[in-house]
C-alpha cells in the first residue's frame, strides 16, 4: 500500500537524519560548543521519537466537523486500540514539544550572547521541566480514554469492519485540542524568531568592527534560525488541511492522507538547519578539515554591555 510505504520511508529518513545530526553534535562538536551540542541533541532526540511514533501508528485522520476519526494502520494495531491512542497522542505531543524547544533554543541563544554559557545540566533540567505539562496533559487524556465507549458511526466514511478506528468524544476532544495547540505554538515560534533575529542583528551592530569572525558567526546564526522558521510551516499547512476537512471544504478521501504526512516533514527537515549553515558540521560531511575560529567559537559566551 502506497500510504504505508510513504509513511515508513518518512519515518526511516527522520530517524536516520536526526541520528546522524545527533552523532555530529555529540562526537564532532568541540568542547567549547557543549551547550549548543546539548540543545541540538535534545532537539534531535525528540525528532527521532516523533519519527518512531509516526511509524508505530501510521495514522490517517478524518473529520467532518461533528466527529474526528483516527485510523491507525501501523504496528500499534497488534497491541490494541489503547496502544494506538497512546502512539497517536505521543506523536502530536512530541511535535508540539519540538516547537516549544525551538522557542527555548532562541532564548538560550540570547542568554549565551548577553549573559553566559548555561551548564548542560541546566539545559537538561529545563528540557525536563518543559516536558512536564505535556506529560500531565497526556496522562489526563489516557485516563479518560475508554476504547469500549466508542460509538461514532464509521460507515459514512467508507471504512470497513476490519479497519481499526479510534473515535468517540475523548478522541474528538483530545485530537482537536492538540491540533489547536500545535497551531498556537507554531505561531509563537514565528514570534520568537522575529524577536531573536532582531536581537542577533542588533548584537552585530553593537559589535561594530570588533571582530570579523564574530560577525560571520552571527550571520550564520541568522541563517540557521531563518531556515528553522520554515519548519512550523509544515505544521501550519497540516492544520490548514485539517481545518478545511473539518469545515467540509475539502474531500476527506484525499485530505485524510495529507495531515500526518505533512507533519512529518518538520522533524525530517530540522537537521538541515545545522548541516547546511554550521560550517563545522558541514565540513565533516564534505571532508574538509579546515576549522575557522568562528566555528570553534560558535557557542562561546559573549558579554557586552547593554
Amino acid at each position: 500500500m502506497l500510504y504505508h510505504i510513504v509513511h515508513t520511508a518518512l519515518s526511516i529518513i527522520g530517524v536516520l537524519l536526526n541520528s546522524f545530526m545527533m552523532y555530529l553534535a555529540i562526537t564532532k562538536s568541540p568542547k567549547i560548543m557543549r551547550s549548543c551540542s546539548a540543545i541540538i541533541t535534545i532537539k534531535t532526540s525528540t525528532d527521532i521519537l516523533a519519527s518512531v511514533m509516526n511509524f508505530f501508528v501510521i495514522q490517517r485522520i478524518i473529520t467532518d466537523g461533528s466527529s474526528i476519526l483516527v485510523i491507525p494502520t501501523g504496528p500499534c494495531t497488534n497491541f490494541g486500540k489503547t496502544a494506538c491512542y497512546v502512539g497517536h497522542m505521543l506523536m502530536l505531543c512530541l511535535l508540539e514539544y519540538n516547537l516549544v524547544w525551538m522557542i527555548s533554543s532562541y532564548i538560550f541563544r540570547y542568554y549565551i550572547l548577553y549573559v553566559r554559557e548555561p551548564p548542560i545540566k541546566n539545559l537538561v533540567f529545563v528540557a525536563f521541566c518543559l516536558s512536564i505539562p505535556s506529560i500531565i496533559h497526556m496522562a489526563i487524556w489516557f485516563s479518560l480514554y475508554k476504547p469500549n465507549h466508542e460509538t461514532t458511526t464509521t460507515t459514512a466514511f467508507g471504512l470497513t469492519a476490519t479497519d481499526m478506528v479510534l473515535s468517540g468524544k475523548i478522541v474528538y476532544r483530545s485530537a482537536l485540542t492538540l491540533i489547536i495547540q500545535l497551531f498556537a505554538t507554531a505561531v509563537l515560534v514565528v514570534i520568537a524568531y522575529i524577536w531573536i533575529r532582531e536581537t542577533l542583528c542588533g548584537f552585530a551592530i553593537k559589535m561594530g568592527a570588533v571582530k570579523n569572525d564574530m560577525k560571520n558567526l552571527n550571520k550564520r546564526l541568522v541563517k540557521v534560525i531563518t531556515f528553522q522558521v520554515f519548519l512550523p510551516s509544515f505544521i501550519f499547512l497540516g492544520v490548514i488541511i485539517f481545518a478545511a476537512m473539518f469545515a467540509k471544504n475539502v474531500d476527506y478521501r484525499y485530505a485524510q492522507y495529507s495531515v500526518t504526512i505533512i507533519f512529518m516533514f518538520s522533524p525530517i527537515c530540522s537537521p538541515f538547519s545545522y548541516i547546511l549553515f554550521v560550517p563545522h558540521y558541514r565540513n565533516v560531511i564534505t571532508g574538509k578539515k579546515k576549522k575557522t575560529k568562528a566555528d570553534l567559537n560558535a557557542c562561546r559566551p559573549r558579554v557586552y554591555g547593554v
